[in-house]
């Protein structure tokens, strides 16, 4: 005859709900109600936002023309020269620069009610005029340079205090704000 098993007495003593049973239900609970929160009442409004849409509205169509122009320009190939190169970043900078203006032109025109409307765009501008002074820069470096070996002639981006690149918060400020085509132009 056979008997089943039975387990010694002192493996089924004891507390069912051990501390680290506890704490583990506790973390899983803890997890669950913070993705809950996140998925169904987290606020979806994001800082950069601007509550005026007519900036927006009157800027994309501008910003648009703009990429059109850029994208319809020759790219540059291995027998351009740098000279060449300077010129045509020249007159893309100075294109960028008309931009500018002319968004600068459109914020002159509208009354924002919401002071960080102008606080937003005021940083965006100074991302813009950042950019404009490095590609100025930039030029300078290729018009002092046609005989210097092109590798010697990168296009450098001023650093943010901040960290991270502006040309990314002028992309990201554009995309938040329905501007996907005020970034800056991809030509060098």
């Amino acid at each position: 005859m056979t008997t089943a098993y039975e387990a010694p007495h002192d493996e089924l003593d004891g507390p069912y709900w051990s501390g680290t049973r506890i704490a583990l239900v506790v973390v899983v609970l803890l997890m669950v109600t913070m993705w809950v929160w996140i998925y169904l009442f987290a606020p979806r409004e994001n800082a950069d936002r601007m509550s005026n849409r007519e900036f927006a509205e009157r800027a994309q169509p501008a910003c648009s023309a703009f990429q059109a122009d850029v994208d319809a320009l020759p790219f540059f190939s291995s027998d351009t020269t740098i000279s060449q190169k300077a010129l045509q970043v020249d007159n893309v900078t100075a294109m960028t620069r008309d931009l500018v203006g002319s968004l600068r032109a459109i914020r002159a025109d509208l009354t924002f009610d919401d002071p960080d409307d102008d606080r937003l765009l005021d940083a965006w501008f100074f991302d813009w005029d950042t950019y404009l002074d490095d590609r100025d820069a930039y030029v300078a470096k290729l018009y002092d340079s046609p005989d210097v070996d092109r590798s010697e002639l990168v296009f450098t981006i001023t650093a943010r205090a901040t960290g991270g690149q502006y040309t990314d918060t002028i992309l990201g400020f554009g995309n938040v704000n329905d501007m996907a085509s005020c970034h800056v132009p991809r030509d060098i």
